[in-house]
């Protein structure tokens, strides 16, 4: 079952397939029309719907996932090229899969949990990570034969109330001083009542979900997702630090992807329009505005033929946005589609390409001119909901998504 609701009726959005009993994935899609308190009851909401839907319930971050002929089939959320070739791919209800082959033939990894996984990132052959619902993080050392948990929602939990608490502290310090302002007295009561926010949302258990995942090299990483997650690891993943309140984000908007630019700075892209670049390392952001008040599910940072970094950022209803000027300002591409715009990529021939969720591959630049499809139907006959794609060295495609993985060629165009 899907829902499908306007841009104007909604402008957050989580893609959280979750696999009922009939096998018919659900998209939740999220509107913040409060920025205290949301968080606390759309949790609860998608608590209830998993609760629904279950005879009994087993708590799937303690159990492992499913071995099955059929895994390659399962709803797939993400895939990585390893630096030896492999694809490895994850998806629904722990669901990893890895390919030899070029995505012909597909085996089943051994994974610890249960939970639908979203994004995956690989830094060579062996070393790996895998992100997802429940806030877990899983790591491989094997090029993905094998994963273990390395962290999870019930940690996120503790420390976002942690966070929320210190921030409190300081609120009320000020507060409490000779000179406190009523901006001061505001600011004591937007902490109090976030961290009211950050408890009622711990309550229901680890239910916020993962999106985004990129490492710089095998130690430093960062994940991101739901609800202004930012979580920051300098050891490989074995243990992880919240970050979310170095960023500019009252409203708790979602996050969707990690993005490294040529420069060196790391872009997370997502809710609102917004980037938060971040230029030294993670540890102080800036926000940019776009322009568009939507949901950006990625960005493209590229060099054009003069040198010059240039960011394309692309999300709901076909919405592609171009900055030359380090994202300070933003205009919009046409791409002749209306359709959620959800991978991009830079093809050999330095194009850039970009994928609608029905399949559909666009072609076009950093020059700012309009986009068009890419070879003979532009995939548009992979008849799907499409996650993530990646391209192979003889130019067709692999899709991740519904029905799992999907084999496209593009005419090397």
């Amino acid at each position: 079952m899907a829902v499908t609701i306007s841009e104007g009726a909604a402008d957050a959005i989580i893609r959280s397939p979750t696999s009922l009993m009939e096998g018919v994935p659900v998209f939740f899609f999220l509107k913040h029309s409060k920025p205290i308190g949301a968080a606390a009851v759309l949790l609860a909401l998608a608590a209830s719907a998993f609760a629904t839907a279950s005879t009994g319930f087993v708590d799937p971050l303690q159990l492992m996932a499913r071995q099955s002929v059929k895994a390659a089939a399962r709803l797939m959320l993400d895939v990585a090229t390893l630096s030896d070739g492999r694809l490895v791919a994850v998806g629904e209800q722990g669901t990893i899969i890895l390919s030899d082959d070029r995505g012909r033939s597909w085996r089943q990894a051994a994974v610890p949990v249960s939970v639908n996984l979203t994004a995956t990132f690989f830094v060579d052959a062996a070393s790996g990570w895998a992100a997802g619902h429940d806030g877990v993080i899983l790591g491989t050392k094997d090029g993905g034969l094998n994963w273990v948990r390395l962290f999870d929602g019930n940690a996120v939990n503790e420390q976002i109330v942690a966070a929320a608490e210190r921030r409190v502290r300081q609120a009320r310090e000020r507060s409490q001083a000779a000179a406190a302002t009523q901006a001061a007295q505001d600011e004591l009561d937007r902490a109090e009542d976030a961290l009211a926010d950050a408890e009622a949302g711990a309550r229901f258990g680890p239910s916020r979900p993962l999106f985004g995942i990129w490492f710089k090299d095998a130690k430093q990483g960062f994940v991101a997702g739901a609800f202004g997650q930012l979580f920051h690891t300098e050891d490989g993943g074995a243990s992880w630090r919240y970050i979310g309140d170095r960023l500019d984000n009252p409203e708790a908007l979602h996050y969707n992807a990690i993005v490294p630019t040529p420069s060196g700075k790391i872009a997370i892209v997502g809710e609102g329009g917004r980037i938060h670049l971040s230029a030294d390392g993670g540890q102080t952001w800036q926000r940019h505005e776009t322009g568009y008040d939507g949901q950006l599910y990625g960005m493209l940072a590229l060099r054009d033929a003069d040198g010059r970094e240039v960011f394309l950022a692309y999300g709901f209803g076909g919405r592609i946005l171009l900055s030359r000027d380090g994202g300070l300002r933003w205009s919009q591409v046409d791409a002749g589609v209306k359709a959620n715009i959800v991978d991009g990529f830079v093809a050999a021939d330095g194009s850039v390409r970009l994928l609608t969720a029905g399949g559909q591959v666009f072609r076009g630049g950093s020059d700012g001119k309009p986009f068009v499809p890419a070879g003979s139907d532009g995939g548009a006959g992979v008849q799907k909901r499409i996650a993530a794609a990646i391209p192979l060295p003889d130019g067709s495609l692999v899709l991740a998504g519904m029905g799992g993985i999907h084999l496209v060629s593009t005419n090397g165009k």
